[in-house]
């Protein structure tokens, strides 16, 4: 089975949540603190709570299980079936906007220290980012839109 650029995107999320971790450690390095600073999910939970080194492993094990999940949800869908076109369809904005959400927390990690310093918008560059990464990951899994949703018209098996 050949991965197609769907796949691909769907595997980032662990890659991606590795890049969150080491920028959350790099703001912490810097002395910033990230209980007050940190916009993950239960990131600044477990730090309050002095976990953090067990929140890391569960933290990429979650996206990891994700991932497989997604993968295996896109493997399983038929592209002659109206409902698992739709399906697809969520699947690929799930995709999407988990990319362009963790990737948005690395930029606003890393930029933190000129956030506080007023130097750049914190709004203005999470709504750029964030809108720059949704284009650049449907630009990214074109194919797999157009070969999952043709399929139909064309009569022929896709690679899912």
């Amino acid at each position: 089975m050949a991965m197609d650029n769907l796949d691909i995107a769907v595997w980032l999320f662990p890659l991606l949540g590795v890049f969150d971790v080491a920028s959350t450690f790099y703001i912490w390095g810097k002395g910033y603190s990230p209980e007050q600073y940190e916009v993950g999910l239960f990131a600044s939970y477990f730090m309050r709570m002095g976990l953090i080194y067990l929140y890391v492993p569960i933290y990429l094990l979650i996206l990891f299980l994700f991932s497989y999940i997604l993968w295996r949800m896109k493997r399983s869908l038929d592209p002659y079936s109206k409902t698992d076109r739709f399906i697809f369809g969520l699947l690929v904005f799930v995709v999407c906007f988990g990319y362009a959400k963790l990737l948005t927390v690395i930029v606003s990690n890393v930029l933190l220290p000129r956030y506080i310093e007023g130097a750049v918008s914190r709004q203005l560059v999470e709504l750029s980012v964030f809108i720059v990464c949704v284009f650049q990951m449907v630009w990214f899994i074109r194919d797999a839109l157009t070969s999952f949703y043709r399929a139909e018209e064309t009569g022929e098996e896709t690679k899912t």
